[in-house]
């Protein structure tokens, strides 16, 4: 069998050794099932092309393509496609090309499975938001002619009441490579003096680009007020963006220079570090498509408070494998909350046999292989 996977939206091939690349997880765990599997992933104008297998895998490769875009809208060259794939999975969404590249797929008689986690445009711009929705229902008309994998439950309904009817539930799952199995194994104070924190320090942990959805100016504020109440804590906050001096600008408001370490990036190989010795992770994206920092959070025994929102629904069982929550008050409740419960073993180790059962690549990549069987 001979897979494609292609990434429409543009994004720097630099990121790969600093985040879990969900295209990378899904063509490792595809390398035991096929003689092919090669990843296309778009990147800026001024970046270079380049190839390079993935080391481990026989099968794997994936190319770096320099792309036009309008904002992460990529406009892929089709004749970099291979004509001989047997499928094509597209990690499509609400991209502009998606029409274009299954009429490609049609003409070449390349079974195309858009991967969907999101139905609405995100942006913070009315007016790109506007125009990315209405050009949506170009990709609805390919979606209805398709079967598509659906990230979430929530998308699949949503789907659903566009009039779609072929749908399998595929969630992102971690790469299993890059996990640290016997995290347990190194103890967590000796690894927060590492990161210049005090064995006393209780550590928030904050990942994410520091863009407006994410929320990390609302984290700084949140932060204050609980260090008001608990002069222990600590916040930590990974990750780089379009908000960054505001985010410097609102620490300093606050005076709390000296309570929040900035972190720009970490690398694949060391992530499990900061979770290994942080006592709580908070999301507060709304519009959380997925939320891959969630699943590593719960894979390495952090405790979850997650605002409500459809990949923190999916993925947490409210009380029993971490924290949904809907307005400040109960955020702030999770986080300084004292009792047993919050920190229990229970809680730990239903939130890592979750993860371990339902989210990583493997168990997906059974759901989508059995289907191109099916259909071919």
């Amino acid at each position: 069998m001979r897979i494609g996977i292609l990434v429409l939206s543009v994004g720097s091939s630099g990121q790969r050794k600093f985040y879990n690349l969900q295209e990378i997880g899904l063509a490792k765990a595809l390398d035991a099932y096929c003689e092919k599997v090669r990843v296309w992933r778009l990147v800026p104008h001024g970046e270079d092309a380049c190839s390079e297998k993935i080391a481990g895998y026989k099968n794997v490769t994936i190319e770096f393509l320099p792309s036009r875009c309008i904002g992460t809208n990529g406009f892929m060259d089709c004749s970099k496609l291979d004509r001989d794939l047997d499928a094509l999975i597209c990690f499509a969404d609400t991209q502009v090309t998606v029409p274009m590249i299954y009429r490609w797929a049609k003409r070449n008689k390349v079974l195309f499975l858009p991967y969907i986690g999101v139905v609405q445009s995100h942006s913070t711009k009315a007016m790109r938001q506007k125009i990315i929705n209405a050009l949506f229902a170009r990709n609805l008309r390919v979606y209805r002619k398709s079967c598509c994998l659906a990230k979430t439950p929530d998308v699949e309904a949503e789907l659903r009441k566009q009039g779609i009817s072929q749908i399998i539930v595929a969630p992102v799952g971690l790469d299993r490579t890059l996990l640290k199995p016997d995290y347990e194994q190194y103890g967590s104070e000796e690894i927060k003096e590492k990161y210049g924190f005090q064995k006393r320090d209780r550590i928030i942990l904050f990942i994410g680009r520091l863009t407006e959805e994410k929320q990390p100016l609302r984290m700084v504020k949140l932060f204050a007020y609980i260090f008001e109440r608990d002069k222990d804590f600590r916040l930590l906050m990974v990750g780089t963006g379009e908000q960054g001096d505001n985010v410097a600008e609102v620490i300093e408001a606050y005076n709390l220079g000296e309570r929040v370490r900035r972190i720009e990036r970490i690398s694949n190989s060391e992530i499990w570090e900061i979770y290994r010795f942080s006592e709580v992770f908070v999301n507060l994206n709304q519009q959380e498509i997925f939320g891959m920092a969630i699943l590593e959070a719960m894979y390495y025994g952090c405790k979850v408070v997650a605002w409500k929102a459809p990949g923190p629904d999916f993925i947490i069982e409210n009380g029993i494998s971490g924290w949904i929550v809907e307005n400040e008050e109960q955020l702030l409740c999770r986080v300084l909350e004292e009792n047993e419960e919050s920190r229990s073993d229970f809680m730990i180790v239903n939130a890592r046999k979750r993860i371990i059962r339902d989210f990583t690549w493997d168990s997906t990549v059974q759901k989508i292989l059995l289907y191109i069987r099916e259909a071919s």
